[in-house]
């Protein structure tokens, strides 16, 4: 009986073990693909959905802060760690504030639209707070 116990509590611990690792590296591939994004302008993270209940989407956007469009956008979204990033190619071209209105925008689930306005606003409040130095 002690040795069932044990090998059920060494099961659950190795499970728990693989899950933190297939964890680790989804966000890192993510973190790599925002990485990436830095080139095309600045990058902005939005998160919406909730864990069990329809899913959880993180939305990237890199906008061009001269334009304030969207350059590339880029979403993670799934149940499982095998999720990977992306292309929203629905976002590329929109203005910020486009993206930041309640306008539905086509091919977005209800959780990606949310993380995307999530995004823009912390875009618009990321420039609109930023200390600008003159240029020489």
């Amino acid at each position: 009986m002690m040795a069932q116990f044990t090998l059920l509590i060494v099961a659950v611990v190795a499970g728990w073990v693989v899950q933190l690792v297939l964890t680790y590296r989804q966000s890192m591939a993510f973190n790599t693909t925002v990485r990436g994004m830095r080139t095309q302008g600045v990058v902005s993270v939005g998160v919406a959905g909730r864990r069990y209940r329809g899913g959880r989407a993180y939305v990237a956007l890199a906008v061009d802060p001269a334009t304030a469009t969207v350059q590339d956008a880029r979403t993670l979204r799934g149940f499982t760690t095998f999720a990977r990033a992306k292309t929203l190619p629905s976002l590329v071209g929109l203005r910020v504030n486009v993206v930041r209105g309640e306008r539905e925008i086509p091919q977005l689930s209800r959780q990606q639209r949310q993380a995307a306005r999530q995004a823009a606003d912390l875009w618009k409040a990321g420039t609109s707070t930023a200390v600008r130095e003159p240029v020489q």
